[in-house]
């Protein structure tokens, strides 16, 4: 029975299972799969989603990320920064910069501290009219925008109380995204704070997501009530954003490591 070893991290509580195929001799396996059972909270090791550590032709490292569900993902603002924090511990402890390539493209990454990071997202690709959907009975106003990963971005004035965990899935699976969307629900408190919760294609209910945190920060300064800097809030914790005058937007936020073992592929 073959045993790989892997490490658990996360971000603001979106956590996740890592493999390094480097230290493993270049395993390969039905990630898709072993992502679903692994990413299991009851009979798994329990995350919402599995990080590849590949070679990159293009930059240092490549990251591919599965879902809790076995489905790929472009690119995970939260993860991201768990794969660095894991390469700057094991194999690169002297480098304050990292360029991982993910299928969103390359991003650079930049040590801050021990177990902070700031990412850079890329330029988000945002819709420039707010959509109206009716889904289920509620009337539901969003902004689409790209930040490696499609969001659909509603704004409410009662967070806690608005059914994200009912129209969360029928957003994610709506006609209007025959790819899937992942929901971001938010409340702005002033120009350069609102709190978010998020529904993330592939994995469902997250305590944080870093690239829907982006998107926040982007439709919410479309919209004139968000500045270009501001702190975004899950229940996970907060992530600092930035939209740059160039357009370029910028994460910055923890990356912690919880414990490491070894589990079957088999």
């Amino acid at each position: 029975m073959s045993r790989v070893p892997f490490v658990k991290l996360h971000g603001n509580a979106n956590d996740f299972v890592l493999v390094d195929t480097l230290r493993t001799g270049g395993v390969s396996a039905d990630w898709a799969e072993l992502a679903q059972r692994w990413c299991a909270r009851r009979t798994g090791i329990g995350a919402d989603g599995l990080l590849i550590v590949e070679p990159s032709a293009r930059a240092d490292y490549r990251m591919r990320i599965i879902n809790a569900d076995g489905s790929p993902a472009e690119m995970c603002g939260n993860g991201i920064r768990c794969f660095a924090h894991y390469l700057f511990s094991e194999h690169c402890p002297a480098r304050e910069e990292l360029a991982i390539e993910t299928d969103a493209g390359v991003k650079t990454v930049w040590r801050r501290g021990e177990q902070h990071y700031t990412v850079q997202m890329g330029v988000p690709n945002a819709e420039p009219e707010v959509e109206t959907l009716v889904i289920e009975g509620h009337t539901l106003r969003f902004r689409a925008v790209n930040t490696g990963t499609p969001h659909a971005v509603l704004f409410t004035n009662a967070l806690i109380q608005f059914p994200l965990e009912q129209l969360g899935p029928a957003l994610e699976r709506h006609p209007r995204f025959p790819e899937g969307t992942n929901v971001q629900v938010a409340q702005v408190l002033n120009a350069h704070e609102s709190h978010a919760r998020s529904w993330e294609r592939g994995a469902g209910l997250t305590q944080a997501c870093g690239t829907g945190a982006c998107a926040v920060l982007v439709a919410g300064h479309l919209a004139g009530q968000l500045a270009r800097t501001a702190t975004i809030q899950m229940p996970g914790g907060p992530l600092e954003i930035e939209w740059r005058e160039d357009g370029m937007l910028m994460m910055t936020g923890p990356a912690v490591e919880v414990f490491r073992g070894k589990i079957t592929l088999d």
